[in-house]
């Protein structure tokens, strides 16, 4: 990494440090809602799972209203590295329908068994996944393409964006996707202009009707069964966000 962007990366530290971030789950609760998916999971298997998980936890997420996706990731072995490898897409609602323990039970349960793309998980395959859950904040934002391009922090926040006719959800795993396919092509960090103009060129979406922006909470289990953190990909290192605005700070 150059000094340059060594130090935009220690400036970006800086900036997230003092951002007002969506997170309306602890790291109590999110691993409690991680084992519970699990569980469920293991228990429409015919496994009974034995995990510990605080009831108030659950009580807890149950209160929630939130939009929710759950995507479901194969651990593969490849050259002594292991690769995560997504089973599927994410399936969830960008807007709540009961609640987010309820919402996010029946999101994991469809990315198992009801993905038209795959047939239901099974034991064998289960043991080599984990999960990941990201959580949308409300209420969403009406923007325009002025407000993503001085507003939006890539990997974090995401968009509804109706173009042509068709609706599309990107959340940010799929902008760090675009930046892993955009740094292949040109050896570069994807910046704000960089994005927009991937959206048009990659993904056709050069003339939205709509665009509506939200903010996420994203939470992965490192191993199948293992320890459950925040997955930050506004500090990934293939992103250059615009440090000069105070996006999520100013609460947008």
């Amino acid at each position: 990494m150059s000094n340059k962007e060594g130090t935009a990366y220690k400036l970006l530290i800086i900036t997230l440090y003092y951002m007002d971030l969506f997170r309306p789950l602890n790291e109590q609760e999110y691993a409690s809602l991680i084992k519970y998916l699990r569980a469920k999971i293991l228990e429409r298997l015919g496994i009974k799972a034995d995990y510990e998980i605080d009831p108030t936890h659950l009580v807890r997420i149950a209160e929630l209203k939130f939009g929710v996706f759950v995507s479901i990731e194969k651990l593969m072995y490849s050259d002594g590295m292991i690769k995560r490898v997504l089973r599927g897409g994410s399936m969830g609602t960008i807007r709540p329908i009961k609640n987010l323990l309820e919402d996010s039970v029946t999101a994991a349960i469809h990315a198992a068994f009801y993905d038209p793309r795959f047939s239901p998980i099974s034991i064998a395959e289960f043991k080599n996944c984990v999960l990941e859950v990201t959580v949308i904040s409300p209420p969403l934002m009406d923007v325009d393409m002025e407000w993503v391009r001085n507003n939006m922090v890539l990997g974090y926040h995401g968009l509804y964006i109706v173009d042509s006719g068709k609706a599309t959800i990107l959340l940010p795993q799929k902008v760090i996707e675009i930046a892993e396919n955009y740094y292949q092509r040109t050896n570069k960090q994807l910046g704000i202009s960089d994005f927009m103009k991937e959206l048009c060129d990659s993904l056709k979406m050069c003339n939205p009707t709509s665009i509506k922006a939200f903010k996420t909470q994203i939470i992965y289990e490192l191993r199948p069964d293992g320890n459950v953190i925040e997955r930050k990909l506004y500090l990934n290192r293939l992103l250059s966000n615009n440090l000069k605005q105070q996006a999520v700070a100013n609460g947008q």
